[in-house]
């Protein structure tokens, strides 16, 4: 009977420990969800108070020319930050809030990414960037689109916080039975106090040039979001000089 009750007792502890536990982590996710949708008011705010300030001087001053082009360019970038922002915000929260659903398939590393490569190569163009990559031959088990996602966020970023005639160079190898992909560019770098904070929603380096550059915060977190829903890792390695290098592991096929 002794030994029955000291059960009876060891069991409705630990059914307390996990029911304390279970309420710690409900109330830190509540946190987490109240600094999220902060951080979006906050961020949604920005690119709207300067449209709805172009739209109060074109009331004013609606035969200004010059201001008028100046206002149509402005509204016209801030409405485009606002809908990466939306589009962006929406995929972050899918992966969060519901259980991933990709179609894996064997995907050819090297064609991917100079596929990936091929469709950036054009806005890298744009701003006097070069994008070189080597991969050599491998096979991942991944979704797609997903892979596409990862990638396309990576280069991006690799553009958008580069310097004038910059480079970016993908490189892929098979080493230990993974397939390891850096991108390396030659762009401002990330400092050592923001290493840790970097895959963060809605984190940003350098506010001032992510606005400049349409940069919204939620690439990074996206991209370690799909990354692990694929079964891999990335991480931001150290460099010696300028620029930024990550690098992602897959399981190989």
């Amino acid at each position: 009977m002794s030994k029955e009750i000291e059960q009876s007792i060891a069991a409705k502890d630990e059914e307390q420990r996990k029911l304390q536990l279970a309420i710690h982590k409900l109330q830190a996710l509540e946190q987490q969800q109240k600094q999220y949708i902060g951080n979006i008011s906050h961020e949604f705010k920005t690119p709207l108070t300067s449209i709805k300030a172009y739209v109060d001087l074109l009331n004013m001053y609606d035969d200004d020319p010059k201001l008028l082009l100046e206002a149509k360019a402005s509204i016209a970038k801030e409405t485009q930050r606002l809908y990466e922002m939306v589009e962006k915000v929406l995929q972050v929260s899918a992966l969060e809030k519901y259980d991933f659903e990709s179609q894996a398939e064997l995907l050819e590393v090297a064609e991917g990414l100079r596929d990936v490569c091929a469709r950036m190569s054009g806005k890298a163009e744009r701003f006097g960037i070069t994008i070189s990559c080597d991969a050599e031959p491998a096979h991942i088990w991944i979704d797609k689109e997903s892979f596409m996602h990862i990638f396309i966020n990576l280069l991006d970023n690799a553009i958008k916080y580069n310097v004038p005639q910059g480079t970016i160079h993908v490189h892929s190898e098979l080493r230990d039975n993974r397939v390891r992909i850096t991108i390396r560019d030659s762009g401002i770098g990330i400092p050592e106090e923001a290493r840790e904070r970097i895959f963060e929603p809605f984190y940003t380096v350098n506010r001032d040039r992510s606005r400049q550059s349409g940069g919204t915060g939620l690439g990074l977190s996206l991209v370690r979001n799909l990354v692990e829903k694929q079964n891999g890792s990335i991480t931001l390695l150290e460099t010696e000089g300028e620029g930024s290098v990550f690098e992602l592991s897959f399981p190989a096929t």
